[in-house]
């Protein structure tokens, strides 16, 4: 194998004039490395704001994040990668809860419940609330919430039976009602009718 590989026969871009010595054309070749490692290094930081702009524009948006922006979060910010996991997990609970209620009726309890426990000194609150917001968003756009009944069958059952009752309460009234004629009725005739009768000799 032939190790005597000549200097001037690498290509870095530098041109090698004859009149040019060897020591020039050496540090030609390292301020062309210099150079392109520091466009190199220049681009990766550019993509890196790029990468982690497009991160923070998609968490405050209540989006899940990809396994690569996901991987990448976790290299390169540890702290907000540990509260996207706490926020995921929020919208994660509210969306089982979601999926297991009755009623419309339940459904917005349950919103309602979600939103409230949010306490107001969480320095996250903003991203928890679109996580939330996405999740409720994405569940009453499904089939499965348009199934659901607009109140609970135990719901629906009270209101019956109480209009059940209301309307046995209002017939008995009506009832009584129909045995008393208050055209006929006097204070006099009332008086008579509570007298003693007293049967005559014949």
């Amino acid at each position: 194998m032939n190790a005597g590989i000549k200097l001037e026969s690498i290509q870095f871009g530098v041109t090698n004039d004859k009149g040019k010595d060897l020591s020039r054309l050496g540090a030609d070749i390292a301020e062309t490395i210099r150079l392109k490692t520091q466009e190199s290094e220049k681009d990766k930081g550019e993509n890196d704001e790029k990468m982690m702009t497009k991160i923070m524009a998609k968490i405050k948006r209540g989006k899940k994040l990809s396994s690569k922006e996901t991987t990448y979060l976790k290299e390169h910010n540890p702290e907000l990668y540990l509260q996207y996991l706490r926020i995921r997990r929020m919208a994660d609970a509210l969306e089982s809860q979601l999926k297991s209620a009755s009623s419309k009726e339940e459904v917005n309890d349950i919103i309602m419940f979600s939103m409230g426990s949010i306490s107001d000194k969480d320095p996250y609150k903003e991203f928890i609330i679109a996580a939330l917001n996405e999740v409720v968003k994405e569940f009453k756009n499904s089939d499965a919430y348009n199934m659901l009944p607009s109140q609970s069958e135990e719901a629906c059952d009270e209101k019956k039976a109480s209009m059940d009752k209301k309307q046995e309460g209002d017939s008995a009234e009506a009832g009584e009602e129909d045995d008393f004629d208050p055209m006929s009725w006097s204070p006099l005739q009332e008086i008579v009718d509570s007298m003693p009768t007293f049967d005559s000799p014949a």
